[in-house]
């Protein structure tokens, strides 16, 4: 049997606290919130969602990127594309991802941004797992930090499965179709 980390409404709780801890460290600045498809896409919307009630001014983006083989990071990060440097230009920057595991995704994320012209640059995960980094990184908003597990549920996939549950949990052996 699989462990549930968190209930669809815990994640509702963590997503509102971050977006507090935001809205707190605002500037009068545009804030551009650059997810990293496909695992941010729920928790982005959402992240969208709470961060309205504080009247910020926000722009969304995308980046594709990718890192995992099945249930490991390959160590190698592959950027799809790039954003233009006018849409940084006078921005605060926060990239979000759903989980910061070795850090290697978030930090190659934020040196291809500062490389591209990028002013301030601040992140942004759901969770982050306990004792997996492979970087000296941490991430400016973090919402939770779990067991080193593979996770999925809330954006999360394994082989593209399970994005779509409303909550988190451990990925079992019974799980891997």
């Amino acid at each position: 049997m699989t462990q549930t980390l968190y209930t669809e409404s815990e994640v509702k709780s963590v997503v509102a606290g971050l977006a507090a801890a935001i809205a707190a460290d605002s500037s009068e600045r545009k804030i551009l919130l650059l997810g990293l498809l496909k695992g941010c896409q729920p928790f982005l919307a959402d992240l969208c969602r709470e961060l309205s009630r504080y009247q910020l001014s926000l722009a969304v983006e995308y980046l594709q990127v990718s890192s995992y083989v099945g249930t490991a990071s390959s160590g190698q990060v592959k950027i799809s594309q790039t954003l233009p440097e006018s849409l940084m230009r006078g921005c605060d920057v926060i990239v979000v991802d759903d989980i910061f595991d070795t850090g290697l995704t978030l930090k190659s994320v934020v040196t291809h941004l500062r490389e591209k012209g990028a002013e301030r640059v601040k992140t942004c995960v759901l969770l982050r797992k306990e004792g997996s980094s492979r970087v000296v990184m941490e991430p400016d908003y973090c919402g939770a930090v779990i067991p080193d597990a593979f996770i999925v549920g809330y954006g999360l996939d394994y082989n593209e499965q399970y994005r779509e549950l409303p909550y988190i949990k451990v990925l079992g052996e019974e799980d891997r179709k």
